[in-house]
């Protein structure tokens, strides 16, 4: 087993609940609340210029930095955008859909903010092309390859699927959509932190994920990542100040967007959410994502022993290659069931979620065996 406890006092909630649902939000480590703790001294004692170039610049150009290490990619490829709906929405408007080439590529298992934003885009010309589940798991490259031909503009995947956790095979679908000149842009908000990825090396073009879960960094911020050749190619139509080559000159005559990833970067930005995802992201760098991974597996694998044990239905892949970094678990007698079990636990201080007729639990780097049992025995009481 890999030993990774010594971090436990990072995170205080560990002292009074059995959390295992980082999946949806990565706990508060002390770093991250004492980073936003130094902020808020900051914001009390400085004006706005020192605080924002003196620290706040800075401190964004942080995340950047430790992100593009996380994903295997440069800094001058990294935006700092709120949400990663509102990253996709923008590259959603770098696209000209007005042509023959106006097909989307997606899947059922799709996150909706991916399908909604699509949709979106159908007022502007694209055509959506939705490849389904066989089983409601998995979802083979093939298929999704199989679909994408010279009309295909986007490519649309996420890595790891959101309700079963199946880790997609991206070189087959990377290679069609090279082939047939189609962009891939992938969702990366359940692997980021937890499964390894390098970027280059998967020939990823667009890539769009939040510090929320697996990285442990809090609401109100995430990231893009674009290519480096593709950039300026980008012409988003949301945009802002801090898009802008000199935001700083407040030249209203002309739209001149920087020649980096931080064109897509508009308004204003969260600033105290700077402090908490720097944190966080060193953090997650200093355990290193391989070590993440393979302690979330022998945890996950334990769920998965304990869960046959006990009878329940495994509803997310088995095999540890195809498996992200949760568990999902249908409950007996559908979705009010499940919610129901899902609260009941809440009042045992063991923290789960639920969608549909399923708990998901998803163990991070800092949570062990014993949290595992605790889990099943609270579990066993309320079933």
């Amino acid at each position: 087993m890999t030993n990774l406890s010594s971090y436990r006092d990072e995170f205080p909630i560990l002292q009074d609940r059995t959390y295992l649902i980082s999946a949806s939000l990565g706990p508060l480590s002390k770093r991250s609340r004492a980073a936003a703790e130094e902020h808020l001294d900051l914001w009390q004692r400085l004006g706005p210029e020192e605080l924002w170039f003196n620290h706040g610049l800075p401190k964004l150009q942080e995340c950047r930095e430790r992100f593009a290490r996380l994903i295997g990619a440069d800094a001058d490829e990294i935006a700092i955008i709120p949400s990663a709906s509102a990253g996709l929405s923008s590259i959603a408007t770098c696209i000209d859909f007005g042509s023959d080439r106006n097909k989307v590529v997606l899947s059922n298992m799709d996150f909706p903010t991916n399908h909604y934003v699509w949709r979106a885009s159908m007022r502007a010309g694209a055509e959506l092309d939705v490849v389904s589940s066989p089983d409601g798991i998995s979802l083979p490259a093939e298929d999704m390859v199989a679909r994408i031909d010279d009309r295909t503009a986007v490519v649309n995947v996420n890595r790891v699927l959101f309700e079963s956790n199946w880790i997609m095979d991206l070189d087959p679908i990377v290679n069609a959509a090279d082939a047939h000149g189609a962009l891939v842009v992938v969702d990366d908000f359940h692997g980021s932190g937890v499964v390894p990825l390098d970027v280059h090396s998967a020939g990823i073009d667009l890539l769009v994920t939040g510090a929320l879960k697996w990285l442990c960094g809090g609401q109100g911020i995430a990231f893009l990542y674009c290519r480096r050749d593709l950039i300026e190619k980008m012409e988003p139509r949301v945009v802002g100040w801090f898009g802008t080559v000199e935001p700083f000159d407040f030249d209203r005559s002309e739209l001149r967007l920087r020649p980096d990833a931080r064109r897509f970067e508009a308004g204003t930005y969260a600033l105290p959410q700077a402090w908490t995802a720097a944190a966080s992201l060193e953090l997650i760098l200093e355990v290193g994502v391989e070590a993440i991974r393979a302690r979330n597996q022998e945890l996950t694998r334990l769920i998965i022993r304990r869960a046959d044990e006990n009878g329940m239905e495994l509803l997310s892949p088995r095999d540890d290659s195809r498996r992200g970094g949760l568990v999902r678990l249908r409950v007996p007698g559908g979705r009010s069931a499940a919610e129901k079990v899902l609260h009941q636990l809440f009042e045992r201080d063991v923290v789960l979620d639920q969608r549909g007729d399923a708990l998901r639990i998803s163990p991070h780097f800092f949570n062990e065996e014993a949290e595992i049992d605790r889990c099943y025995d609270e579990l066993a009481k309320v079933i």
